[in-house]
């Protein structure tokens, strides 16, 4: 009889030990998939600011080469003044 209650206790702290584990588990996967979603909502964030900068950037070069050829026709109308005047001059 008492190895009747000895193998009973075995088998039933097989069952608790069983059962804590799947607890564990599930309990890891709770957190593993709040991670999950953390890295997701980062990931979006960072995709977001890079969006805004690279559109900020393009921007800026858009105004920059602008003004570089506002420069460029400018500079073009002094030379062409300067190479009149000089052909007065001589």
């Amino acid at each position: 009889m008492t190895e009747i209650y000895g193998f009973a206790a075995v088998i039933v702290t097989i069952f608790v030990g069983m059962l804590f584990n799947n607890h564990q588990f599930g309990s890891i996967e709770t957190r593993l998939n709040g991670i999950d979603l953390r890295i997701d909502k980062m990931n979006s964030d960072l995709t977001g600011r890079i969006d805004r900068m690279e559109s900020d950037l393009n921007g800026r070069l858009d105004r920059q080469q602008a003004d570089l050829s506002q420069f460029y026709e400018t500079l073009g109308r002094h030379d062409a003044k300067i190479e009149m005047l000089e052909k007065k001059a001589s």
